[in-house]
């Protein structure tokens, strides 16, 4: 296998570990067992095929491959792995599981990007542009699913309105029940969110290995975490105060104005992001 083999393979480890990591979040929220179990079968797919590379390098190329710096990076990605998975199916901490590979996921990234770098070939723009891609998509994937919690968090405080002064039956009849709206609009929020943070760790990795000058004051990067800040505090009310309903709708609002803004003022004002 070559190294730009082992690079796709990469990517595609990345990918199934992205999405264990949102799954994981999910249940978190919502203790949802099947969605635990779903994310841990991604991660032990996601283990098999670190495993497959890490002792294919070795066979080939000799256990002390591992001391330098590329391989160090992948060998501690793959302990992180080994680790959450023993916690996982033994000790059942999600929180703790989903932080730790959070920071698996960070060491994978960098692992491909590093080596990416250090083969000097045409292919690596194209590696390093992949992870720039897949930075992008997941932002407007989150940027999607954020607009349309905030509009049925919209529809949420229109129907609460209409209710309460009511009016307007036959319109209220077509625009759902309020238990509904706010548990959709909230579920919406909560797969947002993990995708959020996974793009901002994958640009964040991308700009520290490609040629662009990263600044962490930059202010579309500040405000981009400001946004998973925000959400996040929303997610924490929801679950841990148990505080629904019309207070929440207002947050979730609040939130996509300053997502918003976020990204066609604060954009204007980045050193290296674009509209």
């Amino acid at each position: 296998m070559t190294i730009w083999e082992h690079i796709r393979l990469y990517e595609i480890i990345v990918l199934l570990y992205g999405l264990s990591l949102t799954f994981y979040f999910y249940d978190f929220v919502e203790r949802n067992r099947k969605a635990n179990r779903f994310a841990f079968w991604l991660l032990l797919f996601v283990f098999i095929l670190q495993t497959i590379v890490l002792f294919s390098n070795i066979y080939l190329y000799g256990f002390f491959a591992m001391l330098n710096a590329i391989e160090g990076l992948y060998f501690y990605a793959w302990l992180i792995l080994l680790v959450s998975i023993v916690v996982n199916y033994f000790f059942k901490i999600d929180l703790v599981v989903f932080i730790v590979n959070i920071i698996g996921f960070s060491m994978m990234v960098m692992s491909i990007l590093t080596t990416a770098s250090s083969e000097a070939t045409s292919m690596t723009p194209v590696i390093i542009g992949d992870i720039l891609l897949a930075h992008i998509v997941l932002a407007f994937i989150a940027y999607t699913l954020y607009t349309l919690s905030f509009a049925f968090a919209t529809l949420y405080l229109l129907q609460f309105y209409l209710l309460k002064r009511k009016r307007w039956r036959e319109l209220v009849k077509r625009i759902g029940n309020l238990a509904q709206l706010e548990k959709v609009s909230f579920y919406l929020t909560v797969f947002a969110t993990p995708i959020l943070l996974i793009s901002l760790i994958l640009g964040v990795l991308w700009a520290y290995t490609a040629d662009d000058l990263f600044y962490w004051i930059d202010a579309k990067t500040v405000g981009s975490f400001v946004v998973i800040g925000i959400y996040s505090i929303i997610i924490y009310i929801r679950v841990r105060q148990k505080i629904i309903g019309k207070k929440i709708a207002k947050w979730n609002v609040i939130a996509f104005l300053f997502l918003f803004c976020n990204y066609l003022i604060l954009s204007m004002l980045s050193n290296f992001h674009g509209l």
